[in-house]
């Protein structure tokens, strides 16, 4: 008897697809915020770059 429980308990795990549907790839917004946060990243680098070298050259 335990045994037929634990084998139909696995149908119950199984994902339809439209669970799967919001895993399959990320969508424009995502890669707006990635190149957002390179570019916020790059400007932070770079000003601070230029700010150690406008100390140095002081």
């Amino acid at each position: 008897m335990q045994d037929n429980l634990a084998i139909d308990t696995f149908p119950a795990l199984e994902l339809g697809m439209q669970e799967l549907e919001a895993m399959e790839a990320p969508g424009w917004w995502t890669g707006i915020g990635v190149s957002a946060g390179v570019v916020v990243a790059s400007a932070a680098g770079y000003g601070s770059y230029v700010a150690s070298a406008a100390i140095i050259a002081t």
